[in-house]
């Protein structure tokens, strides 16, 4: 018998904070309507109601080989499917996409402060972030940060995460920001 992986651990700790989450439903997979993207996520998401059933090949492509399903996701669709995303990159599957992008670039303080055009809601990317994390409860947070972790280790040094995890990510962790 083969001894666990390390990422073993870390896997299982992500699919059970994420078991209960519910799939938001066919008209909150993005809140974006502008473009040739968001449209095609929806149709490429729609009815995809079992994150586990998601093959790495199909996330590196999603949607129409945009490869940019983690850029229009609805909070809602995000908190949905990040999961599969986290887990295919611990396993080494994705090539097209980063989960980081969107957990760590705009809850650092040079990216949360992009502004966002009126045309899509307005505020600061760091507000659409914190708002679409909100949901997130303490075990979802922690596989998140556990994750971040994983990814440092794995990549060494970068600032991104560092950053996302100092300003954002722990004091979630410890309940103390959102």
């Amino acid at each position: 018998m083969s001894k666990p992986r390390r990422e073993d651990a870390l896997i299982a700790r992500i699919e059970q904070a994420f078991s209960d989450v519910p799939y938001p439903g066919d008209d909150d997979l993005t809140d974006s309507t502008y473009g040739e993207e968001p449209a095609a996520l929806v149709e490429a998401f729609r009815g995809r109601t079992d994150w586990r059933a998601l093959s790495s090949e199909f996330l590196n492509q999603a949607p129409d080989g945009w490869a940019s399903a983690l850029s229009f996701f609805s909070g809602a669709a995000f908190r949905f499917y990040l999961p599969a995303y986290l887990i295919a990159d611990i396993n080494g599957e994705l090539d097209a996409t980063d989960p980081l992008v969107r957990l760590c670039m705009f809850v650092t303080p040079q990216g949360g402060a992009k502004k966002i055009a009126a045309a899509w809601g307005g505020g600061t990317m760091g507000e659409r972030a914190r708002a679409d994390f909100a949901p997130f409860d303490a075990a979802q947070v922690g596989a998140v940060v556990a994750y971040l972790w994983w990814r440092l280790a794995s990549d060494g040094y970068d600032p991104i995460i560092e950053q996302a995890l100092e300003h954002y990510w722990l004091e979630r962790e410890e309940g103390r920001g959102n």
